[in-house]
């Protein structure tokens, strides 16, 4: 058996459509997913145009949903511990980790010293289809697999293997207590998918700051208290705009999501004395911060940065779309879907900027 899949080969190249086999031989713990839909994420586009270095030539594609097809031995319960069979439909860890090297022991098993990424990996490495662009995804013993709650759809459930269980874990490891006033930086998926969670833990105020006026609506959609174009407006306006709002004190929490280290001075002046910041979007090397430590140390401040997700997040992300998608306007995020066949118009609607996240059907079948 063959499958199609979306190689990219150098940034300026257009995505080309090429086959492989299909591994017959399945390992213990490892599985074969139908593709049903993959949406594509930023982290992908800013590979296609050279923006981050990826070793190539490369299956893109981590943010997807499929059909179990083929399962190798011992992997008989998903994550959360339910029988698994051929057939279940499924979302999966962005990542395989060995689970017992230094960082898996120690929590971190995106850190995994043996870490292999969905859609970060060569096609050239057997079992080479280890990215969501294809018809095909094998998914390598270590990876943490969930089946999709039944009424949530795969537009909804496909983005939430990177973006919500990544801001699940922003949240529980910076922490958010009921009452809280929330500043987030960002109104991409990361930005509106913690709107939803504040919305949803109890917070008094949630605060959005972007430089998208269709990103803020949505994030207005979502239930955002307050947004503010920060391309637009005068930081100290905004700023006292913001201790208006929260007293005159500050916000308690405010959460980097926008990939703009400038923000973070911004967000640091925002807290109240006491608060807590958590940085999630500065990926790229070279994101100096910039800031001062008499304003950590006076302001007895804490700052913490994390950095994908554990299994277990992807799990809670998917329960939490089982039972809140529907309050928030999650249906309208995947704005256009995409044929395989399609895929360069798929990276350049997605490019576009009109759409929160763009789909890609992986196969006729779906």
């Amino acid at each position: 058996m063959q499958s199609r899949a979306a190689v990219f080969f150098e940034p300026g190249k257009p995505l080309s459509i090429e086959s492989f086999d299909v591994p017959e031989v399945i390992e213990p713990g490892a599985a074969l997913c139908r593709i049903r839909v993959s949406t594509i994420c930023g982290s992908d586009l800013h590979t296609i145009f050279g923006r981050r270095q990826e070793p190539t030539p490369l299956i893109l594609g981590h943010e997807s949903i499929g059909e179990v097809v083929a399962l190798g031995d011992g992997l008989a319960q998903d994550g959360f511990g339910d029988p698994l069979r051929v057939g279940d439909r499924v979302s999966w860890s962005i990542m395989a980790s060995c689970g017992t090297c230094y960082y898996c022991r120690h929590r971190l098993p995106q850190k995994c010293v043996s870490l292999r990424k969905y859609g970060h990996t060569c096609s050239e490495e057997p079992p080479h289809l280890t990215g969501g662009y294809a018809e095909i995804i094998y998914l390598l013993p270590g990876t943490a697999i969930f089946r999709v709650p039944k009424r949530v759809s795969d537009a909804v459930a496909a983005p939430a293997n990177c973006a919500l269980s990544t801001v699940i874990n922003a949240l529980e490891t910076i922490g958010l207590d009921r009452g809280e006033n929330v500043l987030i930086q960002g109104a991409g998926l990361l930005g509106l998918n913690l709107v939803a969670l504040c919305k949803e833990a109890g917070a008094a105020k949630v605060l959005v700051t972007d430089v998208s006026p269709q990103r803020l609506e949505m994030a207005a959609n979502f239930g955002a208290d307050q947004c503010w174009n920060v391309a637009r407006a005068d930081a100290d306006q905004t700023h006292e705009a913001i201790l208006g709002l929260t007293g005159g004190h500050g916000v308690d929490l405010a959460l980097e999501v926008c990939g703009s280290a400038q923000a973070v001075g911004q967000g640091v002046r925002a807290l109240r004395i006491g608060g807590r910041y958590l940085i999630a979007g500065l990926v790229s090397p070279g994101s100096d911060l910039g800031l001062d430590g008499n304003q950590l140390t006076r302001k007895c401040l804490t700052l913490k940065g994390i950095h994908n997700y554990r299994p277990e997040h992807l799990g809670k992300a998917l329960r939490f779309l089982e039972e809140h998608a529907g309050h928030y306007p999650y249906a309208e995020l995947v704005g256009m879907t995409f044929s395989l066949d399609q895929i360069n118009q798929a990276v350049e609607a997605a490019a576009s900027a009109k759409f929160i996240r763009v789909g890609v059907m992986g196969s006729e079948r779906t």
